[in-house]
């Protein structure tokens, strides 16, 4: 079972960046590997969105994704799906998102995401952005964000799988 682990934020990256050219692309920076980086299209005066993708850590060492940015959002941060003290499940904030050695986790709705906050821009089906995502042994990330219909519910009725069943 993927496991999410709460971090502080740290700080001194010594890696180099690595930069992906489109939404389906895999890029590498240190142990990490980032791909399928999606989100959906917003409504002019939407105030925000969410930004998912997959993200493996190939190495034996957890690290952790410490922040993302995009120019567009005065705010951007980690939420995710936990369980109350009482059992409930709560959407909250999280400082940082653990990738454990040799694990892959997949950013997806109902689960763990990236929160973009006031958002400036509108985004379209078929456009694209850049987001940076930083983790704190890997270093800088640029991978490219595909925006994507919303179909109903949202992605409940997408064409294809963000996450691959255990063997």
């Amino acid at each position: 079972m993927k496991k999410i682990v709460l971090g502080a934020l740290a700080a001194g990256l010594f890696a180099t960046a690595a930069v992906a050219h489109h939404a389906g692309e895999r890029v590498s920076s240190g142990e990490i590997a980032v791909s399928h980086s999606y989100t959906f299209e917003n409504a002019e005066m939407a105030h925000s969105m969410r930004v998912y993708t997959t993200i493996e850590n190939i190495g034996a060492e957890p690290d952790k994704l410490i922040k993302a940015s995009v120019p567009f959002a005065d705010h951007v941060h980690f939420q995710g799906q936990v369980l109350s003290a009482e059992g409930a499940l709560e959407t909250r904030e999280l400082k940082a998102i653990t990738i454990n050695g040799g694990q892959t986790l997949t950013l997806q709705p109902g689960a763990v995401w990236i929160e973009l906050e006031s958002v400036h821009e509108t985004f379209e089906h078929g456009e694209h952005f850049d987001i940076e995502l930083t983790f704190e042994k890997a270093g800088l990330v640029t991978v490219e964000v595909e925006v994507e219909e919303i179909e109903g519910e949202e992605h409940d009725a997408h064409d294809h799988d963000h996450e691959k069943p255990d063997a």
